[in-house]
């Protein structure tokens, strides 16, 4: 069975982790909206929810727009009302954009996702630096 190209991103994420980093990949029927990943460390929690498109627009001022769901939306903004460490991540065949203190909210232009862009490396480091000391 094939995975989705938004699975394949998040794994490819992983691999850059360090192991002992716990990581916990949410999928829950009954709880929809929840960000698609936890991430603990001795520092920090981290939810993040990661979207995956699979080509960056040409022209630079064509807007990507999170695809979100008003549950998803709601969760982020909910968790993040309460101070919680939320990010979310658009991947795409080169990398990836971090979005985060509500960065989520508003799309942004092919131009500037292209200039935010950072390698999954990158990713996983930041990822490291938000949950561990």
């Amino acid at each position: 069975m094939s995975r989705k190209p938004e699975s394949t991103f998040i794994a490819s994420v992983h691999r850059h982790l360090p192991p002992e980093l716990h990581r916990e990949k949410m999928c829950n029927p009954y709880s929809s909206g929840t960000a698609d990943v936890w991430y603990s460390g001795n520092h920090s929690d981290l939810w993040v929810e990661y979207k995956f498109i699979p080509k960056i627009p040409v022209r630079d001022n064509t807007l990507i727009v999170p695809e979100l769901s008003a549950l998803q939306l709601d969760w982020l903004e909910g968790r993040h009302g309460e101070g919680r460490n939320v990010a979310l991540i658009i991947g795409c065949p080169e990398g990836g954009v971090l979005y985060r203190n509500g960065g989520w909210r508003s799309p942004c232009q092919a131009g500037y996702f292209r200039k935010a862009l950072k390698d999954r490396k990158t990713l996983a480091d930041w990822i490291v630096k938000a949950t561990v000391r």
